[in-house]
């Protein structure tokens, strides 16, 4: 074979190998376009979509809430803010730089921003600043081609009309959480209700959020809009509150750091739920810094605390009325039998003293709830005994959850055999029924319950359910009498309570007789608490107890009062918790006597009622 004929062999094949290759190249590559275009053209055209086409939320308008009266307390107003879709975003770290420059954020805000980014999906538009200036709104958008996975947003922001009066029973709106997400499932809004009402009635007041589909250029400047499915809007929410009581209320207690709660007796209408300190929820739900955050947090006076509904409190002397109801049942009293107060009660080598050092002589139960005197509650109590005092105190609903319609509500501690031995592994001792009986030792209650039980007292007997939302048309399940439970006490037992009460507001020797009233022939009844947060010792008392006003602010008593009025045909239950406040007759009760009267001089302040 000659050399040519070889290399032409040669060649020949190397061209069916190249030709082969070519022809399995040019198979591979049909193969693969018609895999794209065929097999895989309904992915690739969602994702071509995806390119062309933004998807959002449109945020459905937050429920607007009113007082009894149609007075407004939480609205909504024109917020300008700005978001950003994470996973849209080609360069987060950059982008966010940028938004810092443009609207001059800080880097404390930017690493906010970057950890709620880090906390929740990608996919989810994520809050980077609101309340814009219009001036910092328009430089936004004029940068937004240069801006990927940012979108500026003409939305509502929520407004307190009377902030820091009710911030602790309306609450406020805040950034949402993972926490939010997994209580309220996959919440399209950005703000979401923290504390109060706007907590407790998240899902009513948000509303359902639509979806908006726009067409976008390469540049990411909308062009079209090509659907829109509309949000429903939240429910208008209104409250049992008189806003204007509300205020009266607030600025009553003033400086203050306690409770006041104005309760319906017929109803459970709660007509004032005041804390103090309080808060200004619009700065809360704006946005505040952290070094103002930490003071309100170590604050003494606890200003984010809602008293009313988590404050725990010794109820003092406002527990003796459920201890003469308990003895009472119990046949171990009888209302004319007179026991001997010497200032001191002995048992089993312990002395337990009378707030009067001199006694109060012969006392009966009505003078005895009058004059506070604790001796007489000390000797009825271990007559009782503790558990006939634990079951007329659950009976009136301490020691267990009201039933309010609002979110973290305290249940408080009604002490007992099996309560001691739970808590402490240990038996319960005599001595612990005695203080139990002025409302002391590890019993502790919340102001919201001291006006239920007050109430239950006016209402010849019957336990009504508080409540701060109007019940809707047609709501068996919160109508008036749904909500009411009847105690079953005699009728002559609470006569004799009721005197005693009566005598404690409107008699000269009883404890609260610097504050009674007398407005369209009506008077207020009552009872007056003083709660020790400190032990007095033996060497104390022998050297003298030291005053209230000579301690530091932390070791004073807490003063209490609990009443209703009118004294006949009772509409209105009220307790006053003021922390360290000294006497509960000095400082309590002239702040419930003060609201009172403002409730029974204005029943023809408002011709429009709400009912149920």
């Amino acid at each position: 074979m000659s050399e040519e004929f070889e290399e032409e062999l040669s060649f020949s094949r190397r061209s069916l190998i190249i030709g082969a290759a070519q022809l399995g190249l040019f198979g591979v590559l049909i193969g693969r376009l018609q895999y794209l275009q065929i097999a895989q053209s309904e992915t690739y055209a969602t994702l071509a979509d995806a390119n062309r086409v933004n998807i959002s939320s449109v945020i459905a308008s937050r429920g607007l809430i009113s007082d009894r009266y149609g007075i407004s307390l939480a609205e909504n107003d024109r917020n300008l803010s700005v978001v950003i879709v994470p996973e849209r975003a080609v360069d987060l770290a950059a982008t966010l730089g940028e938004l810092q420059r443009i609207l001059d954020l800080s880097d404390g805000h930017v690493r906010r921003v970057k950890n709620r980014v880090r906390r929740l999906p990608k996919f989810k538009a994520i809050t980077v600043a609101d309340n814009l200036r219009w001036e910092q709104f328009a430089k936004l958008n004029s940068q937004l081609p240069f801006l990927p996975g940012v979108e500026p947003v003409v939305g509502e922001k929520r407004v307190y009309t009377y902030g820091a009066a009710a911030a602790h029973l309306i609450g406020y709106v805040g950034a949402k959480t993972a926490k939010d997400i997994d209580q309220f499932g996959d919440i399209a809004n950005d703000m979401v209700g923290q504390t109060g009402i706007e907590r407790s009635h998240e899902e009513a007041l948000r509303g359902l959020a639509g979806l908006r589909q726009v067409e976008v250029n390469a540049l990411g400047r909308p062009v079209r809009e090509l659907s829109q499915s509309p949000a429903e809007s939240g429910q208008n929410l209104q409250l049992t509150i008189d806003v204007e009581l509300q205020k009266f209320a607030s600025e009553r207690l003033g400086k203050q750091s306690g409770s006041v709660v104005v309760m319906d007796v017929n109803n459970g209408d709660i007509l004032c739920m005041v804390s103090t300190p309080s808060y200004d929820p619009n700065q809360l739900s704006s946005g505040i810094d952290s070094k103002s955050w930490e003071a309100m947090l170590v604050h003494e006076r606890k200003p984010l605390l809602n008293k009313p509904l988590r404050g725990l409190y010794a109820p003092g002397s406002t527990f003796k009325m459920i201890v003469a109801l308990a003895a009472l049942e119990a046949g171990v009293i009888t209302p004319n039998e007179r026991i001997k107060c010497s200032g001191i009660h002995n048992y089993a080598n312990e002395q337990y003293h009378c707030w009067l050092d001199e006694g109060h002589g012969d006392i009966t139960l009505e003078a005895a709830l009058a004059q506070s005197c604790d001796v007489y509650f000390y000797d009825i109590a271990v007559r009782t005994g503790i558990d006939n005092i634990e079951k007329m105190a659950r009976r009136f609903g301490l020691g267990q959850a009201t039933g309010i319609d609002l979110s973290g509500e305290k249940t408080g501690i009604v002490p007992g055999r099996d309560w001691k031995r739970a808590n402490f592994d240990a038996g319960w001792r005599g001595g612990e029924t005695v203080i139990t009986g002025i409302g002391q030792g590890f019993l502790l209650a919340t102001p919201l319950q001291l006006v239920v039980m007050t109430a239950a007292l006016a209402n010849k007997g019957v336990y009504v359910r508080p409540r701060v939302s109007v019940p809707a048309a047609g709501d068996a399940a919160n109508s008036d009498e749904a909500s009411k439970v009847d105690l079953q006490l005699p009728s002559r037992h609470l006569a004799l309570v009721q005197s005693g009460m009566y005598q404690a507001v409107n008699t000269a020797d009883g404890t609260a007789y610097g504050s009674s009233l007398l407005i369209n022939g009506q008077r207020m009844v009552g009872k007056t608490g003083t709660s020790q947060v400190r032990r007095i010792t033996l060497a104390e008392r022998e050297t003298g107890v030291v005053a209230n006003k000579d301690l530091e602010w932390y070791l004073r008593d807490h003063a209490l009062f609990v009443g209703y009025a009118p004294f006949k045909n009772p509409r209105y239950a009220i307790s006053v918790v003021v922390e360290h406040g000294g006497g509960g007759a000095a400082v309590a009760a002239p702040i419930a006597r003060d609201i009172m009267a403002q409730l029974l001089s204005m029943p023809a302040r408002k011709a429009k009622q709400v009912t149920a």
